[in-house]
């Protein structure tokens, strides 16, 4: 019998092709789901705390390298929730100078808030948070609220989550891009964030759990000391939350809870920041996978974890199209309808959706659409770092250095970024797409199309800076 190779291949391309789409169709299946059933899954009858009991909540805002205006912004912000909500602030330091430390401390003083500085840094910010949950001997009955030092939560958004403190083991509360107008890369992430906290109140609603993220969530003492404290590694509130999911623990999202964060205004930011999140992950998928997979639920949380290896997959399709139009290999009509019938409505719903939630929260959909492009060619730039970083985490291979993304009067700074890995797969994209012309592969050519499109433009936008 003879063995159609060619036949093989473009199975194996189309199933990894369409698999690379998995995360857009799990949102909008979620969001599908949270739409027919959410509101009957689960009542909202929270239960609410008596802050006159032994229990106590401690702001704690960790601070490594950030510049002192930033650091003085949270502080004036920080006492005024210590003031109304009688909630203690604490900022824990790392990574600075002893003269800086002083002036960090004559702030503090200022503003009635404690400071700390850790002589010996380590395990990144989780470290950090275990050091103050020891240094001030917090009871199982205390609470955590973690705040970047880039947030803002008023005192309402600080009392409102209290109040609800006896519903779950943690909080999360809803980010809000503060600093939306700095470029477009920043207000596509606003329309970004819309739509993500629009898929963890599906979460919530469907499963009962939520990933705790690490500025704006409000946590239970005992609880954090039940898991083992907070983990020492460089996504802390994802593999916490996670913990928390295997240990039956509840997180919740108060949707009504806003915070106010600084996301990054360039690539430079925008990529240090997707680097360590995708690598983060895979280290968190490659301690928990069967312990969360034993879980009721359990494969749902996996494929929310797992999103960040569709950019293993996406990058995995790029080459073999890229070595298809090489060799001659032509994409069949079949395998072509199959493509599109799964990527086209996809994407368009997906965009529907950004568009319509934009609408909703009062922007200006003709004008955010081109924000939400620019986030697109943003992830397309950083495909293959993105990739390889999650495969690094998966396999427990090599380290990403936890370098905070740059805030405040930072958040304008453009380092040099070597520009390699984004040149090759433009190279690659225009090479796939002269051999197609070559060898009269027009599918080929129909799909490297839309990827040499956003390759070259991403390219040429980053050298002109306007990413």
């Amino acid at each position: 019998m003879t063995i159609n190779y060619a036949l093989i291949i473009i199975i194996l391309y189309l199933i990894i092709t369409i698999l690379a789409f998995y995360p857009i169709i799990y949102q909008l299946i979620l969001l599908a789901l949270y739409k027919r059933y959410g509101s009957k899954s689960r009542n909202d009858n929270y239960t609410y705390t008596n802050r006159e009991g032994t229990s106590r909540v401690f702001l704690v805002i960790p601070a490594k390298s950030e510049p002192l205006d930033l650091i003085e912004q949270s502080m004036k912000a920080a006492s005024i929730n210590q003031y109304i909500n009688h909630v203690d602030v604490v900022y824990i330091l790392d990574n600075y100078s002893a003269e800086i430390i002083n002036i960090i401390k004559s702030l503090g003083e200022r503003y009635g808030v404690k400071v700390i500085h850790r002589d010996k840094p380590h395990g990144y910010k989780g470290g950090a948070l275990n050091h103050v949950v020891k240094r001030l001997k917090l009871t199982a009955d205390d609470y955590m609220l973690v705040l970047d030092v880039d947030s803002l939560m008023s005192p309402e958004t600080l009392n409102k989550l209290i109040m609800h403190a006896g519903s779950a083991n943690a909080l999360v509360s809803r980010w809000v891009a503060g600093n939306d107008n700095d470029s477009l890369l920043s207000r596509g992430q606003w329309v970004g964030y819309l739509l993500f906290f629009r898929v963890l109140m599906a979460l919530d609603k469907l499963i009962g759990w939520v990933p705790i993220l690490g500025s704006g969530s409000l946590i239970n003492v005992g609880a954090i000391r039940r898991v083992g404290y907070w983990p020492e590694d460089v996504l802390e509130d994802v593999e916490l939350g996670v913990r928390f999911f295997i240990n039956d623990l509840r997180v919740r999202y108060i949707s009504d809870a806003l915070v106010n964060v600084e996301v990054p205004t360039n690539y430079y930011g925008f990529l240090r920041q997707q680097l360590r999140w995708s690598f983060g992950v895979g280290r968190v998928v490659r301690k928990y996978f069967w312990e969360i997979l034993r879980k009721r639920h359990g494969i749902t949380v996996l494929l929310y974890l797992g999103q960040y290896f569709a950019y293993v997959l996406q990058l995995i399709s790029i080459l073999m199209l890229v070595i298809m139009s090489m060799v001659g290999l032509n994409i069949p009509l079949w395998a072509f309808i199959s493509l599109a019938s799964v990527a086209i409505p996809a994407l368009t719903l997906y965009l529907y959706y950004l568009l319509r939630l934009d609408k909703e929260n009062g922007g200006n959909p003709v004008r955010d659409v081109f924000a939400i492009n620019t986030v697109n060619l943003a992830f397309i730039m950083a495909l293959p770092r993105i990739a390889i970083a999650n495969l690094m985490g998966l396999l427990g291979i090599g380290k990403i250095e936890w370098i905070p993304t740059p805030k405040g009067s930072r958040r304008w700074y453009r380092e040099s970024v070597n520009l390699l890995p984004e040149s090759m797969m433009v190279i690659l994209m225009i090479t796939a797409f002269i051999l197609a012309v070559i060898h009269a592969l027009w599918l080929n050519l129909l799909v490297i199309l839309p990827y040499m499109a956003g390759h070259v433009r991403g390219l040429w936008r980053l050298i002109k800076g306007s990413i």
